[in-house]
């Protein structure tokens, strides 16, 4: 995988917006942290804790080319240092390096588990938040 899935971006921009991640770089970097926690308690007991972390590594890593300061973010340190490199950006550029961030853990999380299996961690995780399954690309 070089770029994350075109509909994983969608699903991470619709998650962050349901976490009120507009308007501010503050409401981006306080979305951020709760999709990762959320994320991370909701996957550990499918992938383990380590997985998540490195599987967000990856994410990182991946979009690091567009969002250079996201690759140090060490998925050991969770959501505390995704929050600190966001802050220092416009609320447009913390909002873009957020979704590109979590759309590539979305593509890299469903390649590893399936679709249906993401699906059910995210209703689990955000029962409220309304989402058919993203559409497959070639």
């Amino acid at each position: 995988m070089n770029r994350p899935n075109p509909a994983q971006i969608e699903r991470a921009r619709r998650l962050l917006a349901h976490e009120g991640a507009a308007g501010s770089a503050e409401r981006a970097t306080t979305a951020a942290g709760r999709v990762y926690d959320r994320l991370h308690a909701h996957l550990a007991p499918l992938v383990g804790g380590a997985g998540v972390q490195l599987l967000f590594m990856r994410s990182a890593k991946l979009v690091q080319g567009e969002f250079a300061s996201l690759a140090e973010v060490s998925g050991l340190e969770g959501s505390t240092k995704l929050r600190e490199r966001l802050q220092t950006r416009t609320p447009a550029l913390a909002t873009e390096s957020v979704v590109a961030l979590f759309g590539a853990f979305f593509t890299l999380i469903t390649t590893f588990i399936g679709e249906r299996l993401t699906t059910q961690v995210l209703l689990g995780a955000w029962p409220t938040f309304e989402e058919t399954a993203p559409e497959k690309t070639k």
